[in-house]
């Protein structure tokens, strides 16, 4: 009895091993390992690729390409369920034909949606050998992944470029080597988001297919005109759930990293050096931006996306986070401004007119919302943060240092909103150096708070105010600037200023005047102003000046211009201290009231005042 249990169970053992070795081999029958002996390797890879479409159902299939040197001379055409290892392995283009290296699908596709479905493109070093085409063209997929690539030597055209894509991992690749001898802005990033229309895409059907779920993580991009990014956008059509994530960038001609109708997109943890600018985040463009419609009549495949204008979402989820960037140069297209980080919306007070780079795009306000500029480290010679048409978004906890010539030329801005922007805070920043001033809040911007920030020599004011409004002025620290540490102009408006330290200032401490309007300001100290500690002139509405401590000024601690005819100023519980043969107080014009102060106050004798 106990020989025969001894037999049954080996039996069993014998079956299970029988059964491990038949699943083995068949797991093994896909995967198919190939060493090219043509010149041209083309056809002996291709021919293994190719079972993924013709006999599908024995998939997967991984292809193992023998470590090597090859030439090819037509683009490797993938399909589902395939991966493809090129580990040790270089491939050079071999024909003076205009062709890609790798793609998804035939050369010219018909197939409509993510159709490409679960492919992987591991290792390789993929010589383009200066051809005026992109190199890997990925378009229609889903779960596409592309890890440790090597993609180099394109010329006046893009290394990679991918659109109608869901599920994109990219990680660990090196693009390197885009020259750009045309300066047409068509041809630009490296690593290209695009649109499915034939104008960018041509061999792909044209369809409004949206990318989403993108990782483009540990990779690097050196001597190319830009990095990552978009230029193209299809009107009320979002590119959704993006992580760009520590990268580095080195050597650049433009942007770095510029993103163009993104919804929930985190840029974080990027290293860019020697590059115009950094990271651009836009919303619509007057170039570029396409209606669906166009799309869907070149495909014939229906769309739903709304053609006509509709407002943005107000937080549209971006996070620009811990990258150190370091901007220098001049852009290889006119107009580019050098900055750090920029941020932009547009607005268009009439429907565009059809052109060669975009539709007819509707009248509109595209502004960008919901942006958190956070933490970041920035090295520049232009803008360190711009914010244009920004809205419901925040600066908090940078570091901007200006790094070039502090003479002639464009005036630059540490953190700057202009065209209507709306922020909820700038807070606890660093800024030095700056060619202009520290902070700038102008046309008809509107800060809710400023606070905590810390700004050094900057040529000019520390802080300006300019037709906008800034909520909250506090806490924050000024030091050695060129002229006022805060100035608040052209109908600026703030309505409490408190609490903020000001020192050593070339002008005065606090200035207001043409037609600013500033209900309080108190608590503030102020030392050692080269003219005066609190400056006013042709100020609107009533100011309240109290319990603010000024000493040391070269001139006099509280000024009243005669140009404040009919201001209303009140001059209360302030410590005021100063030299003895200078009055502490000068009145010149408007109604102004003196009192209550810890130090004794010298009116000037020619001043009227009540």
């Amino acid at each position: 009895m106990k020989r025969n249990l001894i037999c049954t169970a080996s039996a069993l053992l014998l079956c299970v091993a029988l059964q491990l070795i038949a699943v083995s081999d068949a797991y093994a029958a896909t995967t198919i390992e190939v060493a090219p002996t043509r010149p041209d390797a083309y056809s002996e890879i291709q021919k293994q690729l190719n079972l993924a479409k013709k006999k599908p159902e024995n998939g997967p299939y991984t292809i193992v390409v023998a470590p090597g040197s090859y030439t090819i001379g037509h683009s490797l055409k993938l399909y589902s369920n395939t991966t493809l290892k090129l580990e040790g392995v270089s491939l050079s283009h071999g024909s003076s034909t205009r062709s890609n290296m790798i793609r998804l699908g035939d050369g010219s596709d018909t197939q409509q949606g993510y159709y490409y479905q679960n492919i992987t493109v591991v290792g390789g070093d993929l010589n383009h050998m200066g051809q005026s085409n992109t190199t890997i063209k990925l378009a229609h997929g889903k779960n596409i992944k592309i890890k440790n690539v090597t993609v180099r030597n394109t010329r006046d055209g893009h290394l990679m470029e991918v659109a109608g894509v869901k599920g994109l991992t990219i990680e660990g690749c090196v693009f390197r080597d885009q020259v750009q001898v045309s300066r047409s802005e068509d041809i630009a990033e490296a690593l290209q988001i695009d649109i499915l229309n034939q104008k960018h895409m041509p061999g792909y059907r044209s369809e409004d297919l949206p990318m989403k779920d993108i990782t483009i993580k540990n990779c690097t991009f050196e001597n190319v005109p830009r990095g990552i990014g978009a230029h193209t956008a299809v009107l009320n059509r979002y590119v959704k759930n993006v992580i760009i994530k520590g990268n580095r960038f080195k050597n650049l001609k433009s942007d770095a990293i510029r993103i163009m109708n993104f919804y929930n997109c985190r840029i974080e943890g990027n290293r860019i050096e020697n590059a115009p600018r950094g990271i651009v985040a836009y919303m619509g463009h007057s170039k570029g931006m396409y209606l669906a419609s166009s799309l869907a009549r070149e495909g014939g495949v229906p769309t739903n996306t709304q053609t006509t204008y509709k407002a943005p979402y107000k937080n549209q989820k971006i996070s620009i986070r811990k990258n150190s960037i370091a901007v220098s140069g001049s852009h290889i297209y006119s107009g580019g401004t050098v900055e750090g980080i920029f941020v932009c919306g547009y607005s268009f007070s009439r429907d565009l007119k059809k052109g060669s780079e975009h539709d007819a795009i509707p009248k509109g306000n595209y502004y960008i919302s919901g942006v958190a500029v956070s933490d970041n480290t920035i090295k520049t010679t232009g803008h360190g943060i711009r914010l244009d048409n920004a809205r419901y978004s925040t600066v908090r906890g940078n570091k901007i240092t200006y790094t070039g010539s502090k003479s002639g030329g464009a005036s630059y801005f540490g953190i700057y909103a202009l065209s209507d922007s709306r922020v909820d805070y700038i807070k606890a920043n660093k800024v030095s150096n700056m060619k202009n001033h520290g902070i700038l809040v102008a046309s008809k911007s509107k800060v809710k708070t400023i606070t905590g920030n810390t700004i050094k020599s900057p040529r000019k004011c520390g802080i300006s105010v300019q037709n906008a409004t800034v909520t909250t002025m506090t806490k924050n620290s000024i030091s050695k600037s060129g002229a006022a540490g805060v100035s608040v102009l052209l109908s600026g408006r703030v309505d409490s200023m408190n609490k903020n330290k000001i020192s050593s200032p070339k002008g005065a401490g606090i200035t207001l005047e043409s037609r600013a309007r500033v209900r309080s300001v108190s608590g503030n100290t102020i030392v050692s102003a080269k003219k005066y500690g609190i400056a006013i002139a042709d100020i609107k509405g009533p100011t309240s000046i109290t319990k603010n401590k000024v000493s040391k000024c070269g001139k006099y601690a509280v000024y009243v211009n005669k140009k404040a005819k009919k201001q209303r100023v009140s001059v209360k519980s302030n410590k005021l201290t100063g030299r003895r043969s200078l009055a502490l107080v000068r009145i010149e014009g408007g109604k102004v009231s003196v009192s209550g102060s810890r130090t004794s106050i010298k009116i000037a004798k020619e001043t009227k005042h009540s």
